[in-house]
């Protein structure tokens, strides 16, 4: 009857609500703070500079065991999963050591922080109190610079 209805009615709306909030958390607060770059221009896949920014637009919530990656979907590895999308998610795992210790060698920040300090500064962002940073056209390789296309 009526009251089963209800329940079920109730029960899907916070199912989503709770869905459409991990997936916030997740995927969200990985792609924005003041120490992220946004930019004007692209460039073509697979070139260093494509690579370079894969890194430098995303960040990594500190990496655990297999149940707190598994609670991520995997996506607490933002940086490898934009690198190599196609990989399999337990691929993510094994490449991370490797991107940081690359990353380390060249002197590029490989940034991994806490679900709560990611998520502060997204929030930072989202009401004007920081901004994400330009990528500064002069890092840009040459002739690889196209304007983006405005949709």
């Amino acid at each position: 009857g009526m009251p089963f209805f209800t329940n079920a009615v109730i029960n899907l709306i916070l199912a989503d609500i709770l869905t459409n909030i991990h997936s916030f958390i997740t995927i969200v607060p990985n792609h924005s703070g003041k120490d992220m770059y946004r930019f004007e221009t692209s460039v073509p896949p697979n070139s260093g500079e494509f690579y370079l920014r894969q890194i430098l637009s995303s960040a990594n919530y500190k990496l655990g065991n297999d149940r707190v990656d598994f609670a991520h979907g995997w996506l607490n590895y933002q940086i490898e999963h934009h690198m190599w999308p196609n990989l399999s998610m337990l691929s993510y795992q094994k490449s991370a050591k490797e991107v940081q210790e690359i990353c380390k060698k060249h002197g590029v920040p490989y940034i991994q922080e806490s679900v709560f300090e990611r998520t502060r500064k997204t929030i930072d962002v989202m009401v004007g109190k920081e901004s994400m940073r330009v990528f500064p056209r002069e890092w840009s390789e040459a002739n690889a610079v196209r304007p983006i296309k405005s949709q």
